[in-house]
Parts: C-alpha cells; structure tokens; sequence
C-alpha cells in the first residue's frame, strides 16, 4: 500500500513549456534521468531541444588515430595526473551505476523540434546571436535548462520566461568552479553541495532554485559524485512542480531576502599535476591514518539512561547526558537507537541490537533508579535489518514501528503482550527506501517524518519527507513539497519530536563527514500542508564522555531520557582497559 499522492496541478494551469540547451545527444545517464522525470510529469512538456552546432570553421572531434591521442595529451599534461587519477579511482572505487556514463536521449526527446546554436565563443563563454535568440523566442518557453554549451552571457541568458536553469554541482557558498566533487575530497570537506540555479552573468551566483548538501566521501571522488549526482536528477522535477503552483520560481533563497555573503574562496579550476599530487599524498595520509586508529580502537554503541529527577518535564529529554548511567552491550554487538516506554509503572527502553555482521533485531530490557532490572530480550524478528523501534500509544493499544528499509516498507506493528510479543498490524508505505519513521500528533493531525533515498543510487541520509494522516493507521498523505529538507547535516530523524514551551521542536542526525556524527535539535517554525520551515536551536554533541566519536538519538518519555553514542574501545595491551 503506497502513499496518496498530493500537489496535483491546478486544472487551469497548462504545462509549462520546457527546452533544453545540449551540445549533443549523448549525454550523461543522470541528464537522461532528470529528463525523465520532467517528461512523467503532468507539469511540464518539452517543446524544444537547442544544439549547439559547429561552426564552418571547426571540424568534428575525433578520437581516433595515434596522432589525436598524443593531440590530446599535449593539450592535457598539466592536468595528466588528474586524468590518470581519475581512471585509477574508477577502477579501485567502482558504482553500480555509475551517472557519467554516456547514454543516448534522442529516443527521449524523439519528435521534438530542433534548432541547431552556432555560438559566438570568447575564451571560456558562449553568446546567442539577435537571429538565433529570436527563433527560440518563437516557442515561448517557460524555463530553459542548461546541459550543454559553455559559460552563458548576454541575450543567451534571456530566451525563456524564468530564465535558463543550470546545476552547480558543487556549494556555490564555498567552491566556485569544477571539477565536480574533487576539491571536497582532496580537500576533507565534510559535506559536499550541489544546487539548481537561474542563471546570470555572474558565475555560479544565480538565484538558487533548489539546494542540497551530501556526505562526502572520504577516499573516492568516482564514489563521491556518484552518490549526488543521481540525487539531484529529482531537483528539476521538484524546482517545475513549485513554479507551476505557484506561477514563479519559489527560491530557496530568494534575491531579496537572501543575506548577504562575501566568496572567500577561489574559483576552483581542474587540478593541475602539483595541485593533483598534493591532493593525493592528503588522501593517502588520511586513509591510512583511518585504518591504523580503526585496528587500534574499533567502536561499538552503546546506550545511555537517566530517569528524570522529580518535577521535570517527563516528554522533554534532559540536556545533561554527563549525568547518564550507561548500558554497556558485550563485545561482539552493539545496542543503538534507544526509545524509552512507561508500562504499567514500569520504565523500559526498546533498541537495535545487532550480533556482529548479522541483521540488527529489535531489543528491550527494563531499567530503574538502581540500574537495569534483569537481562536484555530480543522482542522481534524478521528475516531482515531492524532498528530504530519507534514506540508510541493509540487508542489503548501500544504500537511499533521499526526501520525496515531493507524490506522497502515502513511496517506498523501492534503489542500483544508488551514487550516480548508483537504482531503485524498494516504496512504504512512500501516500495520505497525509507528510514527512522518518526510520528507526532500536532494540532490534531498526525505527521510522519521519514527519510526516504530519491533512487535506488541516492543516499539515504540527505532527503526529508513529511506525510500527515487522521490517523496513525492512515492512510498516509504525502506532503506537496517534499522532500521538505535536504540536508545530510540535519535531515534524518533522531527521535521522537517533543513539545517545549508551547513550541514543537525535532531531533535529527548531523551524518555530515561521519554517519551519526551528532543530534541536531530543530525548532519547527511551520508545519501544514502547504509548507514546512524548522530551525536549528542546538546540538548534542558526543563530548560528554572520553572516547565518543558519535551520538545519533535522543528520546525522552515517561520521565525517561535515552541517548545512543558509539565508542572507541583500545584494543593494544598496553592501553586502559574500557568497561564491557
């Protein structure tokens, strides 16, 4: 059972007119998707193709003969070791699908018309004659988007109604320029960003349409571009869908109100041999630094617990985890995603668990002022991955709903006998990757947040959906703008949303340079059905004990509040012996 769908186009809208700028058909298999999505929607008709042609003096690009490819060397060799880096990274860092492969998109675009741009170039630009421009004129496009030509400038960047979109692969906030996806790796940065842009004749400046961020990959550029590249396909769909509600582009940052902001950076260029070779002995350093520390101190997590001091809040988490008493799991498992549950008088936490390699299973132990009562219980089961057991009451009955990703469904379960014994109440949603299903009844209405992967290819950390529903049974509603976030830093649920001072507010993992790096604690600022704002007010760090690395949930309930946090445990002799 899916999702209802929402957002559906005004009946008297027509589509928008859509045309693409291409130096050829071939193009990257991410492009043919993006193209994909926009020729499934009801929003938007593709009414154009603009090529750009070669001029009477140039000669079509061959890659044949011993003779073009010491041509292309000689061209290339301050740049080689990019190059051969490239190739090797491919190699050692192979995607199942990689979204640079070239495919063909003519069958996609089959029966369009074509007009055929030859432009006047400068060194790095392209400019559209009077005469070309107003051909294009003559189809009254909505919105162009840019997949081919070079650099834009002048009546080029006039020739439909919203302006000529374009991606920058890349946070044009902090890297400005290409190669994609390199700098952030050779560099360390922990998120790599990526945005859809209305172009202007200031470079990777433009009015941002649509902005997302990404975990970058520490060892891998291949990998690193991979993972967002076939993210921000979707972005053109989503960008379309607000401009055809709202009958403008909806920016993410909006001219006007944007702050203003000074580039501090430079305009990043392909690497040169010197840049490459630098670059590479920090990567090297930094990998071979992760697998020494990694033999040294693996990590597991643990759990964390405090029963609340009279008088306090007992929805609200408490804010001093130093104050914590830890369960500590045996050494071959870890124990993660704590939720806590009051039954009959009686304190308990539900949790992952999960033995060495094998799937993780979903757990409880009962916990009082003096410490745990008895021996932690597996509680359920299935013949996949569990984890993150949200818990909560309806009607008189206690429900479950664990993360079963791994099943393409988010899965309700019902409390037979709380908490050893639970049976399969519905499937909320399916065919779909999604994780760490959170609900909450706000204003009468109940809301689901969940993570949920664009693709097959995409991650699953980055990307927010809302859902809302009369009901915790459903059906579900799907929100008109999801996803509503998309943001590693702060996107996936961390627990269960709590209320505080008349104000709603919502843990989130920061999974940015590490998954599980941190709790991001979102005030919401507005939730309905036609928007969603939230934001940040502080984070829980993994600074309250020695050697924590990580820190993904927070939950209180019932004058109970439980955290998670992942360890390093030394394994030298000579070392401290940590508590197990």
């Amino acid at each position: 059972m899916g999702a209802a769908s929402a957002g559906t186009p005004s009946a008297n809208a027509p589509p928008l007119r859509i045309g693409i700028l291409i130096d050829s058909h071939e193009q990257p298999a991410w492009v043919a998707r993006a193209l994909e999505h926009v020729l499934a929607s009801p929003r938007a008709e593709l009414v154009l193709v603009v090529r750009r042609g070669l001029s009477v003096t140039q000669e079509p690009p061959t890659d044949r003969g011993r003779g073009a490819r010491v041509s292309r060397f000689w061209r290339k060799r301050r740049v080689a070791l990019a190059v051969l880096y490239a190739r090797l990274d491919r190699r050692l860092f192979p995607v199942l699908c990689d979204p640079l492969a070239v495919v063909d998109i003519e069958p996609l675009v089959a029966g369009c018309p074509l007009i055929d741009v030859v432009p006047t170039e400068t060194r790095f630009s392209d400019l559209f004659s009077d005469e070309d421009a107003a051909a294009i004129d003559e189809y009254r496009l909505d919105v162009a988007v840019r997949f081919g030509f070079r650099i834009l400038r002048g009546r080029a960047l006039s020739i439909a109604r919203h302006g000529v979109w374009s991606w920058h692969h890349g946070d044009n906030l902090v890297n400005r320029g290409g190669p994609p996806g390199f700098w952030e790796v050779m560099q360390g940065s922990p998120t790599t960003g990526s945005i859809l842009q209305i172009l202007t004749d200031e470079l990777d400046a433009g009015e941002v349409l649509y902005r997302s961020w990404s975990r970058t990959d520490p060892r891998s550029v291949h990998r690193n571009r991979s993972t967002y590249y076939w993210k921000s396909a979707a972005f053109l769909e989503r960008a379309l869908r607000r401009l055809h509600e709202q009958g403008r582009p909806l920016s993410a940052e909006s001219p006007k109100d944007a702050p203003w902001r000074p580039y501090s950076h430079p305009l990043y260029r392909e690497p040169t041999n010197g840049e490459t070779a630098r670059g590479l002995a920090r990567l090297s350093a930094r990998f071979a630094r992760d697998k020494v520390w990694a033999s040294l101190r693996p990590d597991q997590w643990f759990l964390a617990y405090r029963i609340h001091p009279q008088g306090a809040d007992p929805e609200v988490p408490d804010t001093s985890p130093y104050r914590f008493r830890e369960l500590l799991p045996p050494k071959d498992r870890l124990w993660a995603d704590p939720f806590p549950a009051l039954h009959e008088g009686h304190h308990w936490i539900l949790f992952e668990e999960r033995i060495s390699a094998g799937p993780g299973r979903i757990a409880a132990v009962e916990v009082g002022p003096s410490g745990v009562i008895g021996t932690p219980i597996p509680v359920l089961e299935r013949p996949y991955h569990l984890s993150y057991p949200f818990i909560f009451e309806w009607d008189g009955a206690t429900y479950m709903i664990p993360e079963t990703e791994e099943n393409r469904t988010v899965e309700l379960y019902r409390a037979e006998d709380f908490p050893t014994r639970w049976t399969l109440d519905r499937v909320l949603l399916s065919d779909l990757r999604a994780v760490d299903a959170t609900l909450a009844q706000i204003d009468g209405r109940w809301w689901m947040f969940v993570n949920i992967a664009e693709s097959e290819e995409a991650p699953l950390d980055d990307e927010l959906h809302l859902y809302s529903a009369d009901s915790p049974l459903g059906p579900w509603l799907a929100h008109p703008w999801n996803p509503v976030k998309s943001d590693v830093r702060s996107a996936r649920p961390a627990g269960r949303p709590f209320r505080f001072r008349g104000a709603w507010y919502r843990p989130s993992q920061d999974c940015s340079g590490r998954y599980g790096a941190a709790v991001v604690v979102n005030r919401i600022t507005r939730l309905d059905e036609t928007a969603y704002t939230e934001t940040e007010v502080g984070r829980l760090l993994p600074a309250w004990r020695p050697n924590l690395v990580g820190t993904h949930t927070l939950n209180a309930g019932g004058g109970l509040t439980v955290i998670d946090a992942q360890r390093l445990r030394p394994r030298m002799p000579f070392t401290r012996k940590a508590r197990d």
